[in-house]
């Protein structure tokens, strides 16, 4: 009897500049134990296929409503703009992509292009870094009503016409999506609503990052989505579950032996099992990714993401949600067997980029790995996660550049001393000035998480973050800042008082699958000064720094490549100043 077929998709909305690690870890483990699985990068397709010359002359043909019309020259548009999304895309691909001013513009041509997409599907409203409909994400009655709407919804002509007929040539017996973000939601719900409909054979699943968040959301709400789109939901890390489903559906055992699954039974009863054992690190095989069509992706060099570890070793962070998503325990898998997974995927997928998502990678444990590296001559280049603390001190950081390590993401998040301590960040700003020393003499790009707004605090102690950055923006290499979201599933909701939180909005908490919930604080800067004043530091930012690259596109794939082609100096003194009129990322 031949095992049950099983597909993984990764939905849109995401940046289609590399692959995601979850597919090809999942598709790598199931093959290990004996069993085929395909995987499809949706997200690639959608946007290779729909921010396309084609399928916006497609759109003008079917979709040219008065809206339309009206706010462009239709003509004017077809001949000179259409033509130059597919031009774009190719400069993205190609060794123009290291030319700053011909990178910068085709990423503008594809910002319009998005947003001429938002025009035939008004009033939603497409980015490159999002697409938001008119309905609410965090319902999943909304999510649900998002998935039926042909008027704002542009996926569902895209899996009509593009992937329903690939999967109608051999349905699959089960279709598992992973999803990491919110942004993902209405785009797999949407398919999985229409598989169902078509192929009511197929038992579709879904896992990841975001639905371990949703288990007893849908446990005490399954419906509409149970009924209408997914038959089960997998909670926490996904290897012996999926195997486990796979097994089921083969008649091995049954659905309640599954671990970590939320699934209905016959008698209409939602059930949302006990998680089992998750399999140790060194177990698992390095990521297969096999099947991807990895020539496509939006980039001129495939970067290759990898993980050496899951959850946190901090893990007291009181605004972070990432452990949701593991087994309640830290877990490495060695640095040697990682140093071998990168040299066979080096040789195997011709690539020496590789990109670390674990939530943090320890200066120890990034030492281990670089002298693994050296010892076996695997010459690559590799970015990782970290915390600003001590142990990158100047042995430490000259042995990870040396082995390959060139650019490292820290959370700073805020440099006043009272605010850190409220976070439980655990870390100070004399280590985190040492850091940075550190890792700008060693030659590694740092870049630089932060945050205004956490609850209580005010403008006063917002600006100490501010000063601290001016004054240390030499060795400050580039930065990422936002303004504070407080997350459902973070340790602080739990404790709103303790964290100076006056109360939390309504609809956030009435919403079935809300992850950022409003509130209002007893002192400090609410939502709306904490979202102003994050504005004007990006202006100040534009003062210290001019215009780097990382000012105008952060994205971390751009960042890699450049530095990996330019090296660190070049990231750190050239200036768009001048050049061309640009957008501040």
């Amino acid at each position: 009897m031949a095992h049950p077929t099983t597909l993984l998709v990764f939905p849109p909305f995401w940046e289609p500049t590399q692959p995601y690690l979850s597919l090809p870890a999942l598709v790598a483990w199931l093959r290990q134990q004996g069993y085929s699985a395909s995987q499809w990068d949706l997200n690639l397709e959608f946007h290779d296929t729909v921010i396309s010359t084609a399928w916006f002359e497609h759109l003008y043909d079917t979709r040219c409503t008065p809206l339309v019309a009206k706010a462009l020259p239709i003509e004017q548009v077809r001949s000179e703009f259409l033509p130059r999304i597919d031009q774009a895309k190719a400069i993205l691909r190609s060794p123009q992509y290291y030319e700053p001013t011909a990178f910068i513009e085709a990423k503008s041509t594809l910002e319009r292009a998005y947003e001429l997409l938002s025009l035939f599907y008004y009033p939603t409203q497409c980015s490159r870094n999002a697409l938001l409909m008119p309905y609410r994400d965090s319902s999943s009655s909304q999510v649900m009503a998002a998935s039926r709407d042909d008027r704002v919804n542009p996926y569902l002509e895209f899996y009509q016409k593009i992937i329903l007929p690939r999967i109608a040539e051999a349905p699959p017996d089960l279709l598992g999506f992973s999803i990491a973000d919110t942004t993902q939601l209405v785009a797999a719900m949407t398919l999985a609503r229409l598989v169902r409909e078509r192929f009511p054979e197929t038992h579709i699943t879904a896992g990841g990052a975001l639905f371990s968040k949703f288990a007893e959301a849908l446990k005490n709400q399954p419906d509409p989505v149970l009924s209408e789109a997914l038959h089960s939901m997998v909670r926490g890390e996904g290897e012996l579950p999926l195997l486990k489903l796979v097994q089921a559906l083969e008649g091995q055992h049954t659905l309640a032996e599954v671990p970590g699954l939320l699934w209905r039974s016959p008698d209409g009863q939602t059930h949302l099992n006990e998680p089992g054992i998750p399999i140790p690190m060194n177990d698992l095989p390095a990521p297969d990714f096999d099947g991807l069509p990895l020539a496509r992706y939006w980039a001129p060099q495939l970067i290759l993401p990898m993980l050496a570890s899951k959850d946190c070793y901090w893990k007291d962070c009181a605004f972070c949600d990432h452990y949701v998503s593991y087994a309640p325990r830290y877990r490495l898998r060695k640095p040697a067997l990682i140093a071998q997974d990168m040299a066979a995927l080096q040789a195997r997928y011709g690539t020496h980029l590789f990109s670390f998502g674990d939530e943090t990678m320890s200066p120890n444990y990034a030492r281990h790995l670089s002298q693994a590296l050296i010892n076996q001559g695997t010459s690559v280049h590799w970015t990782m996660l970290s915390r600003l603390q001590k142990g990158f001190d100047p042995p430490t950081c000259a042995l990870i550049r040396q082995g390959g390590g060139m650019f490292i993401m820290f959370g700073l998040e805020s440099a006043h001393p009272r605010v850190i301590e409220l976070m439980a960040k655990g870390t100070d700003v004399e280590t985190a000035l040492e850091v940075y020393r550190n890792t700008d003499a060693a030659g590694i790009f740092n870049y630089s998480f932060i945050f205004f707004g956490f609850p209580t605090e005010t403008p006063e102690e917002a600006q100490v973050t501010v000063d601290f950055v001016t004054q240390n923006q030499a060795l400050i290499h580039s930065i990422g800042a936002g303004h504070f979201f407080l997350q459902k599933y973070s340790p602080m909701f739990r404790q709103p008082r303790k964290y100076g939180i006056a109360y939390l909005h309504d609809q956030d908490l009435l919403d079935d699958w809300t992850i950022s919930v409003g509130y209002e604080p007893l002192t400090g800067m609410n939502q709306a000064e904490a979202s102003h004043f994050h504005k004007r530091f990006m202006a100040h930012l534009q003062d210290i720094y001019k215009l780097p690259l990382w000012l105008v596109d952060n994205n971390r794939s751009t960042l890699t490549l450049y530095l990996d082609h330019y090296g660190p100096e070049w990231m750190k003194t050239f200036s768009y100043a001048g050049m061309v009129r640009v957008r501040v990322a």
